[in-house]
């Protein structure tokens, strides 16, 4: 947007305002101030997560919140695809993350350190996510979108959680389902 489009914008007495990128990036730290910000106590496990769009848009996920790390196992990640780059916006630069470990492995680690164990699936028995409650530290475990959460993984969970899919799809994409996931234990944070 140039300088003259910016003067057609709105002023605060016609309402809000729209921000751009230079008021943006005036709101963020300093890089190296940036990498000692302390992180949400939010752990994402992902479980056979395919597809460079959705690992890109993962990361996007976890760096706007925070999260203290995600776990791309059983996978690896492209770093040079296109889809990946493009969904990813150089988040991949910032996130601490894993990949190709064992989710079980994974999951047993954040257990020994107190994170309660919450895995996002369509079961019998599972709760709506409007109806659970995630706790805090929380990890968070996401299945392919074809294959779900290993039933080894489930077995293993303190809950299951349900997004709600009232349409005709049966699903939601696995990046929608980790934002939908990773908003709701952010809201249970204590501030």
């Amino acid at each position: 947007m140039d300088d003259e489009d910016k003067l057609d914008a709105p002023s605060e007495a016609n309402g809000p305002r729209r921000l751009y990128r230079e008021d943006l990036r005036a709101r963020k730290p300093d890089r190296a101030v940036f990498l000692e910000a302390p992180r949400s106590p939010i752990a994402l496990v992902l479980d056979g997560v395919d597809g460079n769009y959705n690992k890109g848009a993962i990361f996007r996920l976890a760096d706007s919140f925070l999260l203290e790390r995600v776990h791309f196992c059983q996978t690896t990640i492209e770093h040079k695809h296109r889809r990946f780059l493009k969904s990813a916006r150089g988040t991949h630069r910032w996130v601490p993350y894993e990949a190709g470990e064992d989710p079980l492995d994974v999951i047993q680690s954040y257990r020994e350190r107190g994170y309660r164990i919450v895995v996002t699936e369509q079961c019998e028995g599972s709760v709506p996510l409007l109806d659970a409650d995630l706790g805090s530290p929380v990890c968070i475990v996401l299945g392919g979108e074809l294959s779900g959460v290993s039933p080894e993984v489930i077995a293993v969970a303190d809950i299951v959680v349900e997004l709600p899919t009232m349409g005709m799809a049966n699903s939601l994409n696995v990046a929608m389902s980790a934002g939908m996931m990773v908003l709701s234990a952010f809201r249970c944070l204590p501030r």
